[in-house]
């Protein structure tokens, strides 16, 4: 029988585990990638890791190059692809976002990237009389919307750089940000504190914020809601901190278990 870690009721596989965390510091690229730096990393004896990283290659994985380090092998670009192709949110993306709706009663919805561009997964809708709806699929203009804000100011540069040179940025009210210096100084204040905010930019009389939700230094997706904006000027704080929270607080393994627009 292998080894369980944390007992029999939370059903973790020690040896799995393990592995899984010396392919996650592979991808990470933040140590050194021989099998001792590896295994140093990741607290583990030697032979241990050996043992491991061998099985990793063996399934295609992992992959070693001539100087005896390891990097990622072929079979994760299947999984990758897989991911980039899937269109509706995975059930642990939802709780959280059924949990933003109902603590601020605002339409709450989850976006991410998806093979260079920018789609909404998800959305539940607030429960006040008075509420803001949005169709799942392709999102336009993220320039002028908060998830599309957050999303561009935190991905890399090259795929922000991408994106903005095929979808222009165009004007939709007033309030719309349409140079593009000005939109580089709104994504470095996005990067400074956390989350974006579009007031009136996409739609008058509409008001979002959203907040990423990262893991281990890689932005996943990113949370929001939309609300009308004389609701959202009276209770903006408050809305902020609430997005914030559940994106900062959501853990992908716990979710998993669990479950097991701007």
């Amino acid at each position: 029988m292998p080894p369980v870690e944390g007992g029999p009721a939370s059903g973790r596989i020690q040896s799995v585990s393990r592995a899984v965390k010396l392919l996650m510091l592979v991808a990470s690229g933040q140590t050194g990638s021989t099998g001792k730096e590896l295994a140093l990393a990741a607290g583990l004896p030697a032979p241990t890791a050996h043992h491991l990283l061998s099985t990793l290659v063996d399934e295609g994985l992992l992959a070693k190059d001539g100087s005896a380090r390891y990097l990622l092998g072929m079979k994760v670009a299947v999984l990758a692809d897989a991911l980039q192709r899937a269109v509706t949110a995975p059930a642990y993306l939802l709780e959280p976002l059924r949990q933003l709706a109902a603590t601020t009663g605002e339409t709450a919805y989850v976006a991410t990237w998806r093979q260079g561009d920018i789609r909404v997964q998800a959305s539940v809708e607030g429960n006040h009389p008075v509420r803001v709806t949005l169709p799942l699929g392709p999102y336009t203009n993220a320039h002028a919307r908060a998830t599309g804000k957050v999303l561009l100011a935190l991905a890399s540069e090259e795929l922000r750089e991408a994106y903005l040179v095929s979808h222009p940025l165009v004007a939709l009210t007033p309030r719309t940000i349409i140079d593009r210096q000005r939109l580089e100084d709104e994504f470095g204040v996005i990067r400074e504190r956390g989350y974006a905010i579009d007031e009136g930019e996409f739609q008058p009389g509409v008001s979002c914020v959203s907040a990423p939700v990262v893991d281990q230094q890689v932005v996943v997706a990113a949370y929001s809601i939309s609300v009308p904006t004389p609701r959202f000027v009276e209770r903006r704080d408050w809305l902020v901190d609430a997005t914030v929270a559940v994106a900062r607080n959501f853990r992908p393994a716990r979710a998993g278990r669990q479950g097991g627009e701007s």
